[in-house]
């Protein structure tokens, strides 16, 4: 009955209208995404747009296993210190009353922490270092000026890795539903490292002196325990801990196995040997709002390629900006740029990418370079404080939606024009067929 109802306004439309209302409501955010996106592939389901067996597919699938373990094993490095250590030896350096030096070091620093960890738990383990640095400064620093660059830097620089952050495994699992090539470990990096170069010296210039300008409220610093801060010490757990980070990063790189089963693994012996304890993980590591977006969103991926949904924008898309492969690219990273800036990036890198696979066939070349530009352009977000919930976790700070507005929108423009003129150059389109 239900695919009849379906049938009658058509599937592909059907298909289409449901991913619409979806991602209104993502943007919206009214309700944990996680929430929408179950209820969006169970509708999708029900209504013939996916086959029945694949609404709860992305539960077993090599994506959401791979996320939920690198959850894990990110968190016992959090809980045996040594993350901590990290941010220790920044507030007890030289430099630490130089409050652009440290910023830029706290921002390369969390950064490259995020291409291999979460980025909400970097910035969570960052916030009580910067305030006990603010608070033992005297003045010299300032929490706004330094948490702002925090939030832009953990979201750029998990993109720099296939699992920094959740948009390039969501491509990934995607291009593996259609039996295409994968990303690699490190294969985003020369497109994203320029970024995120451009990003710091944009807050070590003109951005530092904006927020100088702008940020012209009081200066808050939550109560610190210093005391937590300067007495971690290491332990045997605080290395191994490392080591498992270590042999993940490895094992992906050098592909002993499916990026899964290689981060359970690492999940596993976290728990096995108490660095993290099996109800921490449960509980406090594993993020559960993400871990149903990610299982939910490959359904709706299925549902746009199943249904024709996809080939049917494909055709709309080629049709008004034509088949020049830089125009299509730019459309690419303009329009997912706005989008990643008002809903999660998992969301948008899942609604993106069936259609820009898509896309390609319909142009006649390999998808790798279109949903390189859907992975990148997803994790774009700098212009609004709701994009992501790294930069949403900064907002105690006091900023305003207008300080990132006026801030953040001219790193998000360099970071669009840097896409669009980099993705074609290192990943060129291939013709096939």
């Amino acid at each position: 009955m239900f695919t009849a109802i379906a049938g009658v306004i058509g599937i592909p439309y059907f298909t289409l209208i449901v991913v619409l209302i979806t991602l209104i409501i993502f943007a919206r955010d009214k309700w944990p995404a996680g929430l929408v996106a179950m209820g969006s592939a169970i509708v999708l389901g029900v209504f013939g747009c996916v086959a029945t067996d694949k609404v709860f597919s992305g539960w077993s699938s090599n994506l959401t296993l791979m996320i939920m373990g690198m959850m894990i094993v990110g968190n016992a490095l959090f809980k045996t210190g040594a993350v901590l250590l990290v941010g220790k030896s920044i507030m007890k350096a030289k430099f630490a009353s130089n409050e652009r030096v440290v910023m830029v070091i706290i921002m390369i620093a969390s950064g490259l922490l995020s291409a291999f960890l979460s980025n909400t738990a970097v910035v969570a383990t960052f916030i009580p270092l910067i305030g006990a640095m603010v608070a033992a400064s005297n003045g010299k620093l300032k929490n706004k000026n330094l948490l702002m660059p925090l939030g832009l830097a953990t979201a750029i620089g998990g993109a720099l890795t296939l699992v920094g952050s959740t948009a390039q495994p969501m491509a990934n699992s995607i291009l593996e539903q259609q039996g295409l090539p994968l990303f690699g470990m490190f294969d985003f990096v020369p497109v994203v490292l320029p970024m995120f170069i451009c990003l710091i010296v944009y807050f070590a210039t003109v951005g530092y002196n904006m927020m100088n300008k702008h940020l012209d409220f009081e200066d808050t610093v939550a109560a610190v325990d210093v005391s937590t801060i300067e007495n971690v010490k290491t332990t045997w757990k605080t290395w191994f801990s490392v080591g498992i980070l270590v042999f993940c990063v490895a094992g992906f790189v050098a592909g002993w196995g499916k990026t899964g089963i290689i981060a359970l693994i690492g999940a596993a012996a976290a728990m096995l040997t108490g660095c993290v304890s099996f109800k921490e993980a449960v509980k406090e590591a594993v993020d559960w709002n993400t871990i149903f977006v990610m299982a939910f969103a490959q359904t709706i991926a299925a549902a746009m390629n199943d249904s024709g949904a996809g080939k049917m924008v494909a055709e709309t898309a080629v049709n008004l900006v034509g088949t020049n492969l830089l125009a299509q690219t730019a459309a690419c990273v303009i329009v997912i740029t706005v989008l990643t800036n008002i809903m999660s990036n998992t969301a948008t890198a899942a609604m993106m990418t069936p259609i820009y696979i898509a896309i390609a066939a319909q142009m006649g070349v390999n998808p790798y370079t279109f949903v390189m530009a859907v992975a990148v352009a997803a994790n774009l977000t700098a212009a609004t404080p709701i994009g992501g919930t790294a930069i949403t976790m900064t907002l105690p700070a006091g900023y305003r939606f207008k300080d990132f507005l006026r801030i953040g929108t001219p790193i998000n423009i360099m970071w669009a024009v840097l896409a669009i003129v980099l993705i074609p150059i290192v990943y060129s389109f291939e013709f096939v067929g």
